[in-house]
């Protein structure tokens, strides 16, 4: 959601593609969709627990990296480097919500139709709230983007971490 909210401030104001916006936005989106869809393929092979960890540890690592990045040139990394590394970065997002969900709905099967309603309207009452705030702090810059991506990150590995019991890439 915070992509969403900022997605047009960061194309158009931060690196001033103007029309070229939806160009880029949907070239994101392509290839979040083909890590969707990998996803699906890999889940079966590696198990969504080992998968779904990679993958949220690999989007900490990216978020942290092109934080850092921005920060070192000014609030905004080059644009080449920006598209590489957020698309990278969402693709590894990519693998991480629909294998969590999985995973909070298996004990779920004999209420599946209302846990699925109430985990996808918690989702967005949640997501939207953080993604909107995340949005208020727009500076110009990528930073708080970036480190909203990092900090909520974080937040869901240790959430993660306390659902597992400190167990890191257990058994499906």
């Amino acid at each position: 959601f915070a992509f969403v909210n900022q997605a047009e401030q960061i194309f158009t104001e931060v690196y001033g593609l103007g029309p070229a916006f939806t160009l880029y936005f949907s070239l994101v989106a392509v290839f979040m969709a083909g890590s969707s869809f990998t996803n699906s393929r890999l889940a079966e092979r590696l198990g969504i627990k080992r998968l779904s960890q990679t993958a949220l540890a690999a989007f900490i690592a990216l978020s942290a990296l092109h934080l850092g990045l921005a920060m070192a040139f000014g609030g905004q990394t080059p644009f080449p480097l920006f598209i590489a590394l957020f698309i990278l970065t969402m693709c590894t997002f990519g693998f991480v919500p629909p294998n969590l969900n999985a995973l909070a709905m298996e004990p779920m099967g004999h209420v599946a139709g209302v846990a699925s309603a109430v985990l996808g309207a918690t989702q967005m009452l949640i997501g939207g709230t953080l993604g909107g705030l995340i949005a208020y702090f727009f500076d110009g810059t990528l930073v708080p983007l970036l480190a909203g991506f990092l900090g909520l990150s974080v937040v869901s590995l240790a959430l993660v971490l306390w659902a597992e019991r400190g167990t890191v890439m257990g058994r499906d």
